[in-house]
């Protein structure tokens, strides 16, 4: 086998079957833990196909490919394939010269499933010299399997098609002349293989970045750096992504964003999002799609937009597999194993994850109280917290074929876990000299054991008119958890200084947690003459969050309910929606328009207190999408999308929260949703090793809800949530990718924006603000020999404003490794992340009579070693009925490919 071949080889292997989770479970008892409920969403991507453009990582002219050339015992067996053109003609002397650029090849890939040919998506196409294997052009194929080849000379050449998944195909014999420039192939049938892959022949990687109409597509394969580890590694690697040392996660500087997985709001989501991504491991994820202005079919939610996790499937016949194994620095475990087996119309699917880490962090507050006589003094907090968390996700599911136009999918997801933290706080008051007055010391001991189920069903109907097709999808999610914590504080401060709330000695709390999610989902499709499409859809969800929290205080060692402090508050969330969308292409342009309205019902119970409020709201959607191709290189896309962020649980949740004596929080029931309005237009240019787009952004938000702080005169801050009248923020990003040498390749994102905020009645004069800030993001990954890829990133982000502060910059380096072994089965990874140890989050912040700053850190730089093995074995029948087919093919050779 030559080194092109191996390397095909090792690339097959990275395509690893299908995905899900698992979790262990916790210490809670029965009776003490309650159920709960994520939410579950369906939605899908854009029919309209992404651009079509040369991939030169896999097709160079400088290193041809040839497989007529190939030895026999390399090639996948392949039925000799005739074009739909007339007889080759003999090559004509007088023809023009090969400047004369009149030729057009089409064709649409098509794999055998269910019975049914089905279309196969972002397939590299290559365009060869029939006489010296040099390269001519080539392509990816788009959603519909569709791919375009134009402005050729006249001349012999050959197709090779390649795919991950699938085996190379080859179309030999295509003419084109000035009588005959269109030659068109009809449908080109590929092959699944999930068996001797050592028979595919494949060249070059995807690229890392890929687009359509209305989303970045990043390809998680390559990127060395996030293997190992979880969604947050390759959420940090993804353009206008930022993740600072807190977790939080930021889209174009706003933080107001929707995590998908699969297209739906997995049950995970229940949880807070930083939860979400740490429990979904790296090698389960393949892609991520960036929407920044999603269309009127995804919810409204998101200020910012939609980032979408796509999970690894298996497609191919026959038992697949793939297991993988990674340590870390400080205690660090995951594993991940997942399973697939497809037979005829019934697919099988499971996996299991495992995770098991401890990581460090510290905080450190300085804060300056200013007070009307002039008085000064000062509030120094410092806390040391050591967190360790083990979950598992276990998945069981099926995919089956009812018949030709009817399937079903339904799946379990179980996920246990059980989370430990330890903090150790101290808090300094000080005088205006910052001589010490007085010394608190907290220690804090937090056990959650929680656990969570999600079910799902998927009924799916196509019909004999293509292109039109029915889905019905029901998710029900499930999470409840128990959280258990207990508290030893102690004081030398006088007595004058010790507020009612602040009690010496020990407290233990309760926080019992009951979460549910439904939802039901309906969409319809219709493809009208020629390529108009018009899609319709339904859908109901119901969110409902119960906390039921206890807090208690030991006097003289008995246990003693404090009611100022517990706690019961249920939030019940019902949102009806419907949508239209409605696309069209026609020579050179596409686009896409469509209405969504929702209605909301909100029902907020402070059982503590004894207030209900209810809220209710229906809202309009639009959202329109144009896309212009100016040449086969360039591209321009236009879109607009009006979008909702209804307030949280807590933000709505008026009861004070006085676990924190010295800085106590409570919501308002009065808030109302943020409405935004996000405009954006963006440039695609590709060339042959260059690829660069440039996007300007602008999007409105009125009612901004944001959080405010206020320092009362005895030195305890409280803080809640108001709505601002609006704030705006606009800016440009561009994104280069470049193949610097055929083995070097990079590319980085740079977003540069401008942020305004503007209070409206009612609201602090001093919070009208306006700044700055850019980000940038470098990533090179070279493969200096056979089967290893190397890669480093680095980040870096500016400071940038929020309401009453500044966040500061941040940056970080990260390296990664991966080395194919095994002949290709199997790989060994290696990565460090924040090689520097920089990652840290620092915010500035101001009231009317204070000033703060606070640092803090989690622990960011941690390497990890991991192997991974790909599991294949196809069964005996599999193998004799793609024999079958391959002589349908030649039978049918004149129709069909």
């Amino acid at each position: 086998m030559n080194s092109l071949q191996q390397g095909a080889v090792l690339s097959t292997f990275l395509l690893v079957g299908s995905q899900v989770y698992a979790q262990q479970p916790g210490q809670a008892t029965a009776d003490s833990v309650r159920q709960a409920t994520p939410v579950t969403s369906d939605t899908s991507r854009s029919a309209t196909p992404p651009p079509t453009r040369p991939d030169t990582t896999q097709f160079n002219s400088a290193d041809p490919l040839d497989p007529m050339r190939t030895p026999q015992s390399a090639q996948p067996a392949q039925t000799p394939v005739v074009p739909q053109t007339q007889p080759q003609q003999p090559t004509d002397p007088e023809l023009p010269a090969a400047g004369a650029r009149v030729g057009t090849v089409r064709g649409q890939l098509v794999v055998a499933q269910n019975g049914q040919n089905r279309p196969v998506e972002f397939a590299s196409i290559g365009l060869f010299s029939a006489t010296d294997s040099s390269s001519a052009g080539g392509g990816l194929s788009d959603e519909k399997g569709q791919f375009v080849i134009d402005n050729l000379p006249p001349g012999n050449y050959y197709i090779l098609v390649q795919s991950l998944g699938y085996a190379a195909r080859t179309v030999p014999n295509i003419t084109i002349t000035t009588q005959q420039p269109t030659v068109s192939l009809g449908s080109v049938r590929l092959n699944e293989t999930a068996r001797q892959l050592e028979e595919v022949v494949v060249q070059g990687q995807k690229q890392l970045i890929d687009y359509s109409l209305d989303r970045k597509i990043v390809n998680v394969d390559q990127l060395p750096t996030a293997l190992g580890g979880t969604a947050t590694d390759i959420l940090q690697n993804v353009p206008s992504v930022t993740i600072d040392a807190d977790g939080v996660l930021s889209l174009r500087g706003s933080s107001n964003v929707i995590i998908l997985v699969d297209g739906k709001p997995s049950g995970l989501t229940g949880l807070d999002r930083q939860a979400v991504l740490e429990q979904i491991p790296a090698s389960n994820i393949e892609r991520v799609e960036l929407i920044t202005n999603p269309s009127s079919r995804y919810d409204a939610d998101g200020a910012a937009g939609i980032i979408n996790i796509i999970l690894k499937k298996q497609q191919a016949q026959g038992f697949n597999g793939n297991v993988q194994v990674n340590v870390g620095t400080r205690d660090k475990y995951n594993t991940s194993i997942n399973l697939n087996y497809r037979v005829k119309n019934l697919n099988l699917f499971g996996s299991y994850n495992f995770r098991d880490e401890r990581r460090f962090s510290y905080r450190n507050s300085d804060r300056q109280n200013l007070f009307e006589n002039d008085s000064t003094s000062f509030l120094l907090q410092r806390n040391d917290g050591f967190r360790s968390g083990v979950n598992n996700n276990l998945r069981l599911g099926f995919d089956y074929a009812l018949t030709k136009r009817d399937n079903i999918t339904a799946s379990v997801l179980y996920r246990p876990q059980y989370d430990r933290d330890v903090s150790s706080e101290t808090i300094n008051t000080l005088d205006g000299d910052r001589a010490l007055l007085g010394q608190i010391l907290r220690l804090t001991e937090e056990r959650e054991p929680e656990r969570g189920f999600d079910y799902v069903f998927g009924y799916a109907r196509t019909f004999e008119k293509p292109g039109r097709k029915l889905n019905f999808d029901a998710t029900l999610s499930t999470n409840n958890s128990i959280e258990y914590t207990d508290y030893q504080l102690s004081t030398d401060l006088p007595a004058y200084l010790i507020t009612p709330n602040l009690r010496a000695g020990r407290q233990e709390s309760t926080n019992d947690e009951n979460n549910r999610v439904s939802v039901l989902q309906l969409d319809f499709v219709e493809p009208f003459g020629g390529k108009k499409r018009f899609e319709a859809g339904l859908k109901q969800t119901n969110r409902y969050q119960n906390a039921d929290y206890v807090f208690i205080d030991y006097l003289y060692g008995f246990p003693v309910l404090n009611t100022n402090i517990s706690n019961n508050f249920i939030y019940d969330e019902r949102t009806s929606a419907a949508y239209v969308n409605f696309g069209d292409e026609f020579k050179t342009f596409s686009y896409q328009v469509g209405l969504r309205t929702e209605y909301t019902n909100i029902v907020t119970d402070q059982r503590t207190t004894s207030q209900r409020n209810t809220r209710d709201y229906i809202y309009l959607f639009p959202s329109a999408f144009l896309n212009y191709n100016i040449s086969k290189e360039q591209k321009m896309q236009v879109n607009y999308s009006r979008r909702i962020n209804r307030p949280s649980q807590r933000s709505l949740n008026p009861f004070i929260d006085l676990s924190d004596p010295l800085n106590i929080r409570f919501g308002n029931p009065f808030l109302n949703p943020e409405l935004i309005n996000s405009f954006e237009v963006s440039h695609l240019w590709y060339g042959k090793t260059t690829s660069l787009t440039s996007s300007l952004f602008f999007r409105r938000s009125t009612n901004d809800v944001t959080r405010f702080q206020t320092l009362r005169p005895d030195g305890v801050t409280e803080q809640t949530f108001l709505n601002l009248n609006r704030s705006q923020n606009y800016g440009v990003e561009v994104v280069l990718s470049q193949d610097i040498l055929k083995w070097w390749k990079a590319n980085g994102t740079f977003s540069f924006f401008r942020s305004n905020i503007q209070p409206g009645p009612g609201v602090p004069e001093g919070l009208n603000r306006s700044n700055q800030s850019w980000t940038a993001r470098l990533n090179s990954t070279i493969s200096p020999w056979k089967g290893t890829d190397m890669q480093v990133t680095v980040n870096y982000r500016s400071p940038f404003i929020v309401a009453q502060g500044t966040i500061n910059g941040f940056f970080n380096v990260d390296f990664g490794m991966k080395q194919n072994v095994l002949k290709g089965r199997g790989s060994i990874n290696f990565r460090v992340s924040d090689i520097f140890n920089t990652l840290r989050f620092s915010i500035d912040t101001f009231g009317p009579n204070f000033i703060s700053n606070t640092v803090a850190k989690r622990e960011s730089r941690i390497a990890f070693i991991g192997f991974s093995y790909r599991l294949s074995r196809q069964a005996t029948r599999d193998r004799e009925r793609d024999r079958d087919e391959r002589r349908d093919d030649q039978d049918n050779g004149d129709d069909e490919f």
